[in-house]
């Protein structure tokens, strides 16, 4: 990368630099040579003036034929000569094409057949020359030496190569130092991308600058701190299947031993009727225990990939055909209006009812309605701080052998939470060990109404 920058830089400067060294020498040779062209032009109208008026005199008073104007034209031609010529500056007469003053050469006669005045820019003998034709017969040429011009173009020439040839060293120079610039960062930034493939810590830092190059390191950065929190998060996304899988495979193993049991002694003894029944209860048992425990489970999966069906309901006349099942629980509290998934909600209330009344005592279970949602209560054996902080884990129990009796797999709060982080909602829990749990659903962003005033309620 670092020869193509060099190389692209180079091209650009043979490109652009002997075409503008060119064009302004061009343009100053030819504005000086415009500006020594008007005075050219202004010194021959003068001494053609004054020529004339030589003539006019001079033939006015002289006598005889065409031989005596000869004569005339050519001495006041070599006192014009005389008079205006200089090193820098020679005056040419011809009459009848023949010259009076000066040589005849090709180039002479080539001017001779201009019909007006004009001029002539010679770079052959580096001159210009003005004609003018006087009359029919006399016409005066003059000569200016431009070789002043010429040779400034030439030293303007030497120095433009010279400049060239510079300007070219100039730009090689910066063009490495600048690719090396560029180059060494993006070589930094391409061992740091090799280093984190092969596995190593990225030991790169962010850039404070605004180029596009600190842009590229900072995104590089980002995108390299998104996939390792990507890749944690997976990491701790398989070990909770993995957990989940090994607690489910443990939870299962019990119910189907009992299941597979209880039918090999029925298939010993099929005399004993009161054993026989005592283990067709425990498969009945086991396998409703099986079968709620698979319901959950389809249900904590659906938590994964669910879409809320969101409507405004009573939260009252929710509360009742939740607790239809479970008619000795006392439901109190003012009514309000949510929105929210019924089905899911009904769930949710109905999960937390059985797990209060699993809590180990015969005490009875409150639900109590508030304008933020609705909690429940049980007088159990309640839960310390760090049962507390476990409950809501799939497959976790604060008494195995309690649970197991009462039908429990621990999937009842892994799932209530589930459907209370859908709902982007809350679930606190309140226990006290000895006395009793209390868990609270609210919705802490959806504002509530509630149907006797009808105002709204924040439940921020």
């Amino acid at each position: 990368m670092r020869k193509q920058i060099v190389c692209g830089m180079l091209l650009l400067i043979l490109l652009i630099l002997p075409i503008s060294v060119y064009m302004q020498i061009n343009q100053s040779f030819s504005l000086s040579v415009d500006n020594a062209r008007e005075s050219s032009l202004r010194e021959e109208a003068a001494i053609s003036r004054v020529m004339m008026l030589e003539l006019q005199q001079r033939k006015s008073s002289a006598t005889g034929g065409r031989d005596k104007t000869d004569d005339i034209v050519m001495q006041v031609s070599q006192q014009i000569a005389q008079q205006f010529g200089s090193p820098q500056l020679d005056i040419l007469v011809f009459l009848d094409g023949t010259p009076l003053t000066g040589p005849l050469t090709e180039r002479t006669v080539f001017l001779l057949n201009a019909k007006s005045r004009s001029t002539y820019l010679s770079s052959a003998d580096e001159s210009l020359y003005v004609i003018h034709p006087l009359d029919n017969r006399t016409t005066l040429i003059t000569k200016s030496d431009y070789s002043g011009f010429y040779t400034m173009r030439r030293q303007q020439t030497t120095y433009g190569v010279l400049l060239c040839v510079g300007g070219l060293v100039l730009a090689t120079i910066l063009s490495l130092l600048i690719s090396g610039r560029i180059t060494r960062r993006l070589r930094i930034l391409s061992r740091a991308a090799d280093a984190v493939r092969s596995g190593e810590k990225l030991s790169l830092e962010p850039s404070g600058k605004r180029d596009e190059i600190a842009r590229l390191t900072n995104g590089f950065i980002s995108m390299h701190e998104a996939v390792e929190e990507r890749e944690e998060s997976l990491r701790v996304q398989s070990s909770q299947r993995q957990q989940l899988i090994d607690a489910l495979a443990h939870e299962m193993r019990t119910p189907l031993t009992s299941v597979v049991s209880a039918a090999r002694l029925i298939q010993k003894d099929t005399s004993n009727d009161e054993m026989r029944n005592e283990m067709c209860d425990l498969i009945v048992k086991e396998s409703r225990r099986l079968s709620d425990m698979d319901a959950n489970l389809m249900k904590l999966t659906q938590m994964n990939r669910a879409e809320l069906k969101t409507e405004t309901f009573s939260l009252k006349e929710m509360a009742q055909e939740a607790l239809a099942v479970h008619p000795d629980v006392e439901l109190s509290g003012e009514d309000t209006t949510v929105t929210a998934d019924r089905s899911l909600i009904i769930h949710l209330m109905r999960n937390l009812v059985n797990n209060a009344k699993k809590s180990g005592t015969e005490t009875p279970v409150r639900v109590t309605l508030n304008p933020c949602g609705f909690s429940v209560s049980d007088e159990g054996r309640g839960m310390t701080a760090e049962e507390v902080a476990h409950c809501k884990q799939p497959f976790w129990k604060a008494d195995p052998a309690r649970t197991r009796a009462s039908g429990g797999a621990g999937l009842g709060l892994t799932l209530c939470d589930s459907i209370a982080k859908l709902h982007n909602a809350e679930l606190d829990i309140h226990s006290t060990p000895g006395k009793g749990t209390t868990i609270e659903f609210t919705f802490p962003l959806h504002p509530v109404e509630d149907s006797e005033t009808a105002d709204q309620v924040s439940c921020q």
